[in-house]
């Protein structure tokens, strides 16, 4: 602390760095420069004398750093000193610099950012606008300008990023507050100094369309667009995407466009020569077959392997065969199989026009074990165009709807990281047209003798080749300086291509260290080679992992032991964020690190994927290198965020889901903008989702276990029956572990609706009583009353409504007595079918038309729908034709309005019904062939049969038509 009565120093690193004093500033510049800047942005934190040097000079070191540090700050202490403050301070095993936050502007400027955010939080943009301006006038320049030292650039980078979010942020304020023309000027500069920033060009296209410049909003997205495609070879994020459609749509919640524009909001948009494209005719009413492009980009390093392309070539070029192309290429781990099947793939891509369909069955997994293949086959076919809706039940359906879909295409399918013939053999397409590459780890010889296919050995890569891949991926002046060096890294990769890669991305992080290094640490056999010697795949990937996780600076290193510990491979930014304790846009900087050592591969944006060894090694070094409590925190974060973002998707997806705030109590920040980009999270995580709930049990997380499953259930119950049953196996497990009646009755009840749903209604029966006698004994109503609601439906799935009817005129009796109006009209509904089933048709009418009452009263559209589906069934079944063509028509207008095509066509398909038998059948025909069309879109093969059945006896004996065509079929209901 300075001497009594002195003014305080204050230090600026927000442009050149600077000590401030009472009398004027003093501009830092250099070393010393450097190791203030080093203290200040760690102030009040102890930084050790080799992290300083590392930061101030890099690798290699200077000769006594420790001597030079102490000079440094020997004479940093006495312009301090001179400023009027001793804020340096020795503190084992290095240096302290103790300041207050409102000395250094950087951390004034983030307090004034956050009280810019609270004002906005709040409602108020005009206060927010004033904070931000007050927060942006400390900026003087660039960051840390005038100092050197290798940290300088990323650090100034990251300050940057600091500004310019600011600058975005305080756009946002302006919009709120109508101030477009000055948001239209500074979004221009931002967009001018950094042309891909695509949150800063949605906040300018917003300003222009709101000052009524629609065409220039348009222009502005056209040109980002192009940029992109160009440099990127991407399209826009999908917001900017959707907010461009808003636009061209005119889209009134926008804020449309002022008729007359304010003089003040004629700021010029930035401009651009080039002549617009044409405009392209609108697209037709069909959408194409899909063509998967699926491929990974190749590894962009590649030697040899001339034998094993030209099979490959051969395989393809033999025509003689009648059936489908096999080839599997195995070898040992890291012996570049996938790196073979990707570069032959790319380099025939002109032989497969009709696609590339591709998948890692993760047959060698350390710790999640193989993929099944019926998951697989769930991803083959969504990529082929079936809805998640119609996808079959049961593997063997998938794979003859799958084999059916490829037939007569020129596909390339690719089945990589296969553990046995018995994975494969249902991925296999029937098709002489197409052609497999499969890689595995074992020979696979079952598919030579059954399948005849090519069986290709990989073998390590001669001495010449290693020599030839290490060189090209070093620096070529650099590898022919040290050509000795070279010789021994060569030697000690054992011609692994996976470890050759390694090294070299070890090298290239220390760009300014003599080979001679490397090859000595890797020489000697007491600390990286004695493993490599012994010939040992472990052990010999082992060595060449360590050699690249001892290059990575200390938060990267961290980050790559935490992935070591998920439970599957691929991890997306959110859920990397979330077992690092970071912000996104830390671990995003971590996880390009790791990229970019070759380590990690983004597989697309913002999802990233290890090598099963590689991630089998960072756990090894999780358990030797991160505490047992650090380890236990990331993965219940990492737990608890899967948890958090699936209960709000399931929100989305279904928000008047009954007895919710039981399970979530609170309500959840929305974090999707729609039920569609819910459905596409529950898509992308399905795998891992699965693979955490097991890791929860593993854990002992019992309640994650049971909330996992409450959250996936909407998603399971749409298309995935059978993992639907397993995920309620085990939190019915965790709930008998929790020991809590309602939490056991809960899981019960759910456990009993996915067998009932999946056609196992006597295992579903058992399962919901037991369900129903746990919520009587906590005296639990609404959990009776929705128990014997779901009791009535696995009855109606076994085809005994005589059975099914107590059960859902308790629930009305429950519902009743609970005043809960939308699930009395559900119940209501319920119990109107079980009478129309059992033909007891004037009293289902009446309580369907009740049900009709309140769901329209509460504005419930799906209710409503059902309802009116199954009072044209009563009218049907009543010979009252008219009637019963003005519920269906109803129904049909409800269903397309909220976008339900799926249940639209069996809608359709009554409509026909009741046009057959009252002798319309011109209409019958085409009510069918609607519903026809809409049942192939659905690849829903079952219906789509039944209804041509029904066409083609319309057509061969048309006095059928004066009987009644029912309800039993699969199509009808």
């Amino acid at each position: 602390m300075g001497p009594e009565g002195r003014a305080r120093a204050g230090f600026r690193v927000l442009g050149p760095v600077e000590l401030q004093t009472g009398t004027g500033h003093v501009a830092l510049t250099g070393k010393q420069g450097a190791l203030l800047t080093i203290l200040l942005l760690n102030a009040n934190h102890v930084v050790s004398v080799r992290r300083l040097a590392e930061l101030l000079w890099g690798e290699p070191l200077p000769s006594s750093p420790a001597s030079r540090i102490r000079t440094l700050v020997s004479d940093l202490r006495k312009t301090c000193l001179a400023a009027g403050d001793d804020l340096i301070h020795t503190q084992r095993p290095g240096y302290l610099l103790r300041l207050e936050p409102d000395r250094l502007d950087l951390t004034t400027f983030l307090d004034r950012v956050a009280r810019a955010r609270e004002a906005a939080a709040e409602g108020d943009p005009t206060s927010a606008v004033i904070r931000y301006d007050e927060a942006l006038s400390l900026w003087r320049g660039a960051p840390l300008e005038g100092v050197d030292g290798p940290f300088v650039q990323a650090e100034a980078v990251r300050l940057g990023e600091l500004r310019l979010q600011a600058v975005e942020e305080r756009a946002s304020a302006l919009l709120a507050t109508g101030r477009h023309a000055e948001a239209i000027t500074e979004l221009t500069a931002v967009i001018t100094d950094h042309p891909l920033r695509e949150p800063a060009h949605g906040q300018l296209m917003t300003a222009l369309y709101r000052s009524g410049r629609r065409a220039d909003a348009l222009a502005v997205y056209r040109r980002l667009r192009d940029r992109v495609s160009a440099e990127l070879g991407l399209e826009p994020e999908s917001e900017l995407q959707r907010l461009h459609q808003r636009i061209l749509s005119s889209d009134s919640t926008l804020a449309p466009a002022r008729t007359t524009p304010d003089p003040a909001d004629t700021a010029p948009a930035p401009t651009d020569t080039t002549p617009e494209p044409p405009r392209h005719a609108p697209r037709g009413p069909v959408a194409p077959v899909p063509v998967p492009r699926q491929l990974p980009a190749p590894p962009p390093h590649f030697i040899g392997r001339e034998r094993e392309r030209a099979e490959l070539d051969r395989l393809v070029d033999d025509s003689t065969t009648n059936s489908v192309a096999i080839a599997a290429i195995s070898g040992t781990g890291g012996m570049g199989k996938t790196s073979l099947a990707l570069h032959w793939a790319h380099d025939n891509l002109e032989l497969f026009p009709d696609g590339q369909l591709y998948v890692d069955l993760h047959g060698f997994d350390p710790t999640g074990g193989p993929l099944p293949s019926h998951v697989a086959l769930r991803h083959f076919l969504g990529s082929l165009g079936v809805p998640a809706a119609a996808m079959p039940v049961g593997e063997v359906a998938q794979s003859g709807l799958y084999r059916s879909l490829v037939a007569g295409r020129r596909l390339l399918v690719v089945l990589d990281n296969a553990r046995d013939v018995a994975q494969v053999e249902p991925l296999l397409p029937g098709s002489p047209s197409c052609t497999v590459v499969i890689t595995s780890r074992n020979r696979l010889p079952g598919l030579n003798a059954t399948r005849g296919a090519s069986l290709i050995g990989l073998d390590a890569l001669t001495r010449a080749e290693a020599h030839r891949l290490l060189r090209r991926q070093l620096d070529g002046s650099r590898a022919a300086e040290d050509p000795d060096s070279v010789a021994i890294l060569v030697e000690h990769t054992g011609g692994l291509p996976l470890a050759i890669g390694v090294l070299a991305a070890r090298a290239a992080m220390h760009p300014g260290f003599p080979l001679s290094v490397l090859a000595k640490e890797l020489s000697n056999p007491s600390t990286r080679l004695d493993a490599l010697q012994t010939g040992d795949l472990n052990t010999d990937l082992r060595a060449t992992f360590a050699a690249s996780y001892e290059a990575l600076d200390a938060a990267t290193a961290r980050l790559i032991t935490l992935l070591g510990l998920t439970p599957w491979p691929d991890i997306s930014l959110r859920s990397a964020a979330a077992l690092a304790g970071l912000p996104t846009s830390r671990t995003r900087v971590l996880l390009d690190h790791l990229e970019a050592a070759n380590l990690i591969h983004q597989r697309r944006p913002g999802r990233y994927r290890m090598h099963d060894l590689v991630r089998l090694y960072a756990a090894e070094r999780a358990q030797s290198d991160r505490p047992d409590h650090e380890r236990a925190e990331a993965l219940t974060r990492l737990i608890d965020s899967y948890v958090y973002t699936a209960s709000v998707a399931d929100r989305v997806l279904n928000p008047g889901r009954p007895l919710a705030t039981r399970i979530f109590p609170e309500r959840a920040q929305d974090e999707f903008e729609d039920a569609a980009s819910a459905w596409a999270w529950f898509e992308d995580e399905q795998l891992s989702l699965i693979a955490v709930q097991q890791l929860a049990v593993k854990l002992g997380m019992d309640e994650a276990v049971w909330r996992l499953a409450w959250a996936m259930d909407t998603y399971h119950k749409r298309c995935q029956h059978e993992q639907r049953i397993e995920s309620w196996q085990r939190a019915l497990s965790a709930a008998d572990r929790l020991g809590h009646r309602n939490t056991r009755a809960f899981a019960h009840w759910y456990l009993g609706y996915a067998y009932a749903q999946a056609s196992r209604a006597e295992d579903g029966l058992a399962h919901l009583l037991l369900a129903l006698n746990l919520f009587e004994q906590d005296e639990d109503l609404a959990g009776q009353a929705h128990t014997s609601h779901t009791l009535g439906f696995a009855w109606l799935e076994r085809g005994e409504p005589a059975s099914a009817l107590p059960h859902v005129e308790n629930a009305l009796r429950l519902q009743r007595e609970l005043q809960d109006p939308r699930w009395e009209a559900n119940a209501l509904s319920a119990a109107g079918w079980c009478h129309a089933r059992l033909g007891h048709y004037s009293t289902a009418q009446a309580y369907c038309e009740q049900a009709l009452r309140l769901f329209q009263r509460y504005e419930d559209r799906n209710g409503e729908s059902a309802t009116l589906d199954s009072l044209g069934y009563i009218a049907h079944r009543a010979r009252r034709h008219d009637e019963a063509l003005g519920y269906y028509g109803r129904c049909l207008e409800l269903r397309e309005s909220l976008g339900n095509a799926y249940q639209a066509a069996d809608t359709l398909v009554r409509i026909g019904d009741v046009h057959q038998g009252s002798g319309r059948l011109t209409a019958a025909r085409r009510a069918w062939q609607q519903a026809l069309d809409s049942y192939r879109e659905q690849r829903r093969t079952v219906e789509a049969r039944n209804v041509r059945e029904k066409i083609r006896r319309l057509a061969v004996r048309p006095s059928s038509a004066a009987r009644p065509a029912g309800h039993g079929g699969p199509a009808d209901r």
